[in-house]
């Protein structure tokens, strides 16, 4: 368990989201072919990746509001992590080399149907980003430790409002690597 001072740790996480933010602009760029451009078989394409951070996020993020809203103000500045938030965090964290550790996603967390407009899912993951964004800087002030939050895998387990708040942003880091490795992939000469 890692003990934190809940604003640095605020602080690194809006960082980190706005990076995210930055980041993604870059898609803007691409045709809608390129968006559904698939790498292989039963690979997801740029909008798929999309699209399934904003389907974790739509979950995560009213769950996050729900308890966030009504929680007092807390003083104390100290937080430290969970044993299970901490194993989620270095499951989806990428690691220094840009590798990541496989997980399958649960299908109710996946795109169904036909491709989404990709220039739709882009710009609701920039609306996520923002309330992610104001969320952090309301958390500023709550206990990360005490509030707690259903993880999706099984809905039984739930996690302090800080490894939560941790495993969101890696998680879109994670995804926006494979996003970017699409991008790569299908433009080796960098003529985006």
């Amino acid at each position: 368990m890692a003990v934190f001072s809940r604003q640095s740790l605020i602080t690194e996480l809006l960082d980190r989201t706005e990076l995210i933010k930055a980041s993604t602009q870059l898609f803007f760029r691409l045709s809608d072919e390129q968006l559904h451009y698939q790498p292989g078989p039963g690979k997801w394409c740029i909008a798929e990746i999309f699209g399934h951070l904003n389907i974790c996020h739509d979950q995560y993020i009213r769950s996050i509001l729900f308890c966030v809203t009504l929680a007092p103000d807390w003083a104390d500045d100290e937080y430290t992590s969970g044993w299970l938030g901490d194993w989620v965090y270095d499951k989806l964290m990428p690691r220094e080399d840009g590798t990541v550790f496989r997980l399958k996603s649960r299908r109710e967390y996946c795109v169904s149907g036909e491709l989404p407009d990709g220039r739709t899912e882009l710009e609701r993951f920039q609306q996520k980003c923002d309330a992610l964004d104001d969320i952090l800087r309301h958390a500023a002030t709550k206990n990360l430790q005490r509030l707690k939050i259903p993880f999706y895998f099984p809905r039984l387990l739930r996690l302090r409002l800080g490894d939560t708040l941790r495993c969101l942003v890696a998680h879109s880091e994670r995804h926006l690597l494979q996003a970017q490795r699409i991008m790569a992939a299908s433009y080796p000469d960098g003529s985006i």
